[in-house]
């Protein structure tokens, strides 16, 4: 047998875990352990498609096959590698990574990325006020919360909102921009930014909230279509003297004339990175650009539209329109909105997990009098009285020295107490997921086994099959295998069908060993049942 067949059938064995096994009749046993027909079955018929070899189609054949896969498994766990902590360590992991999905409301996700493209279809022009805080500082929470309230109340008494930023905001841009952050859309701003600038009404300011930064007031000043994204090239002339003016208005007129676009951004302009690609600024969306240059751009009605000159403070430009590309369906982008909500900031919400849906799924029961014990200031004082059952979830206990190692000393607070609770809800989905979740079980032992086995093959097989010395006796033992034309091609010429080759031969003697060492007792009826 191949390598590769190898690791086709550890990956497939490793996918019959979890069958129901009380009706199920015994296929065979390995020293008493028993093999049951349905996880055979369920091997078989789930890997016809994949399996390429005809002779392994065979079912008495596959049998065999099943036979030495099980006997590796069972000296993997003998030989104690699943105690070793590299594998643990990877399992683990794997383990971790396997339940993330488990963990998401699937149901928030689907209104998260209609949400997200909803605002897609528009752009928000906004003006914000940041005033940052230290998190581990309350008193400095609190002072930092008044101090934008009082920012936002002398705007809501009438004060400009770009004089009152200038004056509080410490968004350093706020000096040059009066806080004016120009026409955003979903997923240009944190999520709770965003959120708060798509809730408020064209004209208003909303009340302070909080993002990683600090606290924000935002005021929205105008609120239109997406304008989708353009792919578009440009020339500029640096300098806003009328030598610039000169030089612009001579390279329009030559465009005017049919000059190549391309060719006069190379030679011309004073944007050296974009002229190596003949103007070329790439895909971009509304928004991106400076304001002159964004209206300019979005203004180009057709493909090829070439702008008159215009002026920002960079310089003067001229622009041409490369392609256009309108706001899509849902449909269409329905896959990469998904793929972002799951990356970005909006998973990170506190309704993006399932323990709120949880929370209403199972039975919750909270022992008031054994929480009342750490609502007092001398619960510290009196641990070892600490045995009383504080909480049920779906009937398991959970008990007040538990809560007690949670607090770590702190003071007592409903917020403390709501996120152990949280936390113990969590522990419990995931206790039931390894318990009774068949698709996480299957998924969960494919990979445990399969990694298992990964180690023993590494030893067995990979492992002896690099060592020099060992393919040299080999092909020395074997040479009449690798003749052409009668004669003995030296080593290096064949080495890759001689390890190949090689590797069968481990593989076969591993199988015989394995035969001797454990008694494979078959079941006859279930093995014709089976069979037939």
């Amino acid at each position: 047998m191949t390598v590769k067949n190898i690791l086709i059938l550890f990956i497939s064995f490793s996918t019959f875990i979890g069958y129901s096994q009380k009706d199920d009749s015994v296929l065979f046993t390995i020293d008493d352990q028993p093999v049951y027909s349905s996880e055979f079955l369920r091997v078989y018929n789930k890997n016809l498609g994949i399996v390429t070899d005809e002779s392994q189609k065979d079912i008495k054949n596959y049998l065999d096959l099943f036979i030495n896969y099980k006997l590796k498994i069972k000296q993997a766990y003998d030989l104690k590698y699943d105690t070793i902590q590299s594998y643990k360590k990877e399992l683990a992991q794997y383990k971790n990574q396997l339940m993330e999905p488990y963990l998401k409301d699937e149901s928030v996700i689907e209104d998260l990325v209609k949400e997200a493209y909803e605002r897609s279809l528009y752009e928000i022009n906004a003006s914000h006020i940041l005033i940052k805080l230290n998190p581990k500082n309350s008193k400095d929470t609190l002072a930092s919360y008044n101090t934008i309230l009082e920012a936002r109340t002398k705007i809501i008494e009438g004060a400009d909102f770009d004089k009152v930023a200038k004056e509080y905001s410490q968004d350093p841009s706020a000096q040059r921009n009066g806080g004016n952050l120009g026409y955003f859309s979903a997923f240009s701003m944190v999520y709770p930014f965003e959120t708060n600038a798509y809730s408020t009404k064209v004209g208003e300011v909303s009340m302070p909230f909080k993002t990683n930064f600090g606290y924000h007031i935002v005021k929205v000043n105008d609120k239109r279509k997406a304008r989708g994204e353009v792919e578009a090239a440009h020339i500029m002339i640096k300098g806003n003297s009328e030598e610039s003016k000169s030089k612009i208005d001579a390279i329009y007129n030559l465009l005017i004339d049919g000059a190549d676009f391309k060719e006069l951004a190379k030679t011309k302009s004073d944007d050296t990175y974009s002229a190596k690609k003949g103007g070329d600024l790439g895909r971009f969306g509304s928004g991106k650009m400076i304001k002159e240059f964004d209206d300019t751009v979005f203004s180009l009605q057709k493909i090829g539209d070439i702008s008159k000159p215009f002026k920002t403070k960079y310089g003067w430009h001229i622009i041409k329109l490369i392609n256009k590309f309108p706001v899509e369906s849902f449909d269409k982008v329905k896959k990469s909105l998904t793929d972002k909500v799951k990356k970005g900031d909006r998973s990170k919400s506190v309704d993006f997990s399932i323990v709120h849906k949880l929370k209403k799924q199972y039975t919750i029961k909270i022992n008031d009098k054994a929480l009342k014990s750490f609502k007092k200031k001398d619960w510290k004082s009196k641990l070892k009285k600490l045995k009383k059952t504080l909480l049920t979830i779906e009937g398991e206990k959970i008990n007040q020295k538990e809560f007690a190692t949670y607090l770590d000393k702190k003071e007592y607070s409903d917020k403390l107490f709501n996120a152990f609770k949280e936390q113990e809800i969590l522990d419990y989905f995931k206790n039931d997921l390894v318990t009774n979740n068949q698709e996480f079980k299957n998924t969960y032992q494919e990979y445990k086994e399969g990694l298992l086995l990964f180690e023993l093959l590494q030893k067995r097989i990979w492992n002896k099959s690099k060592d020099s010395l060992g393919i040299q006796n080999y092909y020395d033992n074997h040479k009449n295998n690798y003749l052409i034309k009668d004669k003995v091609q030296e080593l290096e010429k064949v080495r890759g069908k001689v390890v190949n080759d090689y590797q069968e031969q481990l593989e076969k003697d591993w199988i015989e060993e394995l035969r001797n060492t454990y008694a494979v007792k078959m079941n006859d009826k279930a093995i014709r049942e089976v069979l037939n």
